[in-house]
């Protein structure tokens, strides 16, 4: 060993130090960006503006269109580099502008539901007798020919409910699929004869409405689902051969003036003259399902995200690269946006110039903050630089950077094209049985002291992501 010359040895001990022992973290502004976000807080601004006066914000929607502008004009006024709208083909806009569903026999009650998203309307108020072809009891050979027209129940009473939250930094929400056998035989019929509307129960409980829809075009049927208490009830008054009278309208409008949607784009410009042009990004989504006020998804994710541009902002930090943030819309219809930007400037041959130059994809999602961590996605070589990243907040409660790996939101458009692409760990408590895409998903579901933790855990692994000699390691490829 003493024959070995120095740098060759300072180099193998170097190499054989796990990658978060050679993190640079600045204490000093990890401080700044602490003391800024938890006593400056400006992240209620915006969660309240999105929550309670724009609302739901359903893709393509004018409130979702009100949304994009006022969010875009929040980060011009904020002073942020290159701000701009990034158009994607998208499809008709939609706006429920009434909805009632009232059972005038045997007694007098309004009844809880919700229009799906896209639903036509009805041709003014129906009032009728329902028919139940979601009875498991009963042929339904004996309901051909008699659906045009009609208020159609299409299931059969739900007993299954859903009672659980995900366990903490669990991933992905597992629950075993429902299904009713005639579900095949049922769909043929609704194609064959053309109801005047279609009611099913929701599988949430206590007045929650699980609603999401899509747009059917000339073929859509307007459909309301109910909560499951009251759907069940009128199931059970027809089982028991009682008769029942219904009354219900839906006045919908659609908007195709204009079948774009929008991402919004903002950054803080890098400054290293090496390394300036490299990206490290962060994102959430704008658009929400339209029952509730799109509170913890995905208002929450935005506020943090803005609020966390506006702490470095403020901060006057010159990031060595690029921190940019994107806004993403239509995401409840499948990751539309963030997939239509990683196309547009990440994919194929075309874009490989500029995967080279990007470093790292964090997104806010799933679950309620406070944030915990972040899921890893196996990426073995991260798990040390996020501890390290995560050191100076443990007493935030951020101290998980697990291996494991979550679905169903805008990371996996980067992952998909062998990027880093990070969804944060949050808290699931009455997420899944309460508020994920649920009439209940409102304000009052979202704590203020948790959102000033999450702009400050957002702020801050931007902030290391940007300021670290390497870009962020990826996965190997499988």
């Amino acid at each position: 060993m003493h024959r070995m010359p120095l740098v060759i040895f300072l180099a193998v001990l170097l190499a054989a130090a796990p990658a978060g022992a050679q993190e640079k973290i600045d204490t000093a502004m990890v401080a700044k960006i602490r003391a800024e976000g938890l006593e400056h807080s400006r992240v209620m601004e915006v969660f309240d503006h999105l929550v309670n006066v724009i609302g739901p914000r359903l893709t393509a929607s004018p409130a979702y269109r009100t949304a994009v502008n006022w969010s875009r004009d929040r980060l011009v006024n904020m002073g942020l580099d290159n701000v701009h709208l990034e158009p994607w083909e998208f499809g008709r806009g939609w706006q429920l502008e009434k909805l009632t569903v009232e059972m005038i026999e045997p007694r007098y009650q309004p009844i809880i539901g919700y229009a799906k998203g896209w639903s036509p309307s009805t041709s003014g108020r129906l009032v009728a007798a329902p028919v139940w072809i979601g009875n498991p009891g009963e042929d339904l050979r004996k309901y051909e020919g008699k659906l045009a027209g009609s208020i159609v129940m299409t299931r059969p009473i739900l007993e299954n409910f859903i009672r659980a939250d995900r366990p903490p930094s669990s991933g992905d929400l597992r629950r075993a699929a429902t299904s009713f056998q005639r579900d095949g035989q049922i769909t043929a019929m609704l194609g064959k004869e053309r109801p005047e509307v279609t009611l099913e129960p929701s599988d949430g409980e206590h007045g929650t409405v699980f609603v999401t829809g899509r747009d059917g075009g000339a073929n859509g049927v307007p459909s309301i689902v109910l909560s499951a208490e009251h759907y069940n009830m009128i199931a059970r008054l027809l089982e028991q051969g009682i008769p029942v009278k219904l009354a219900v309208e839906i006045q919908s409008r659609f908007f195709d003036q204009d079948k774009n949607a929008y991402n919004v784009i903002a950054e803080i410009k890098g400054t290293d003259p090496a390394i300036g042009d490299e990206v490290v990004m962060a994102g959430a989504h704008l658009d929400s399902w339209h029952t509730g006020t799109g509170a913890t998804d995905n208002a929450d994710g935005i506020a943090v995200e803005i609020e966390a541009m506006r702490i470095l902002k403020t901060l006057g930090v010159k990031p060595r690269r690029t921190i940019r943030i994107a806004l993403w819309g239509g995401e409840e219809q499948g990751l539309l946006g963030s997939a239509a930007y990683v196309k547009e400037h990440l994919a194929g041959e075309s874009g490989k110039a500029a995967r080279d130059k990007f470093s790292v994809y964090f997104n806010l999602d799933n679950g309620t903050p406070p944030i915990t961590g972040f899921y890893l996605e196996g990426n073995e070589e991260m798990k040390p630089i996020m501890e390290a990243w995560l050191k100076p907040l443990n007493d935030l409660g951020a101290t998980i950077s697990t291996l494991g790996k979550i679905g169903a939101t805008d990371h996996l458009s980067f992952i998909r094209v062998g990027l880093p692409g990070f969804q944060a760990v949050q808290d699931y408590t009455n997420y899944d049985v309460r508020t994920h895409h649920t009439n209940m998903d409102t304000y009052e579901r979202v704590s203020a002291d948790a959102l000033k933790q999450a702009s400050v855990v957002v702020a801050t692994v931007l902030y290391d992501a940007a300021m670290r000699d390497a870009k962020i390691p990826r996965s190997p490829a499988k």
